[in-house]
């Protein structure tokens, strides 16, 4: 901006031609307005952290108040382990169940007599989700899978393949995510497994 740029005549040859001086317009600032950052927060002010709302948790709390009867158990008292594997995550901690690590495509089978009442993957964290409702309030619960083999309100029978073991949602290795629910409160798996 502000250099001077000679133009030869139209018409002559550059080396004859007389050079006709031309400056070049003031550059006008750009016209965009940018935005401002504000004043800066003062030192003695605190700011709550961001939590993202838990769609999870509603997801499983929809589930659960859909007014499905649970067929009869089997009456063996205890449930069943849903794969057999090795348990990496254990109940408590932030973890409301077990994660056990299986090579990919385990099928997860019904840990109980029940009824399904959510087969989706509506539930980011855990992906591919099985939830089972059984008698007295119990609700199992079975994620990452990498392919569901039921749908909703199709009643299952214990031991019955109800998924396969995979990676989906937020995990890096195969495995299944397995929880219990008494009364929509997550309780210990381990205090219900045979």
């Amino acid at each position: 901006p502000g250099q001077t740029v000679r133009v030869p005549a139209a018409g002559a040859a550059p080396a004859q031609a007389p050079a006709t001086a031309v400056a070049a317009a003031k550059p006008s600032p750009d016209p965009v307005v940018t935005g401002s950052t504000g004043q800066p927060k003062k030192a003695t002010e605190t700011l709550t952290a961001y939590a993202p709302p838990k769609k999870d948790a509603s997801v499983i709390q929809q589930a659960e108040d859909d007014d499905v009867a649970a067929p009869g158990a089997t009456g063996i008292g205890k449930m069943r382990w849903p794969v057999r594997g090795r348990v990496i995550s254990a109940f408590g901690k932030g973890s409301d169940g077990v994660d056990i690590a299986v090579p990919e495509g385990t099928p997860v089978k019904a840990a109980e007599n029940g009824v399904v009442i959510y087969a989706g993957d509506g539930l980011k964290e855990f992906g591919n989700t099985v939830l089972v409702r059984h008698e007295d309030g119990l609700v199992t619960v079975y994620g990452h899978a990498s392919s569901l083999e039921v749908q909703r309100g199709q009643k299952v029978k214990r031991g019955q393949e109800i998924a396969r073991s995979g990676m989906s949602g937020t995990t890096d290795s195969p495995k299944l995510h397995f929880e219990v629910r008494k009364n929509s409160a997550p309780v210990n798996p381990s205090t219900y497994l045979e």
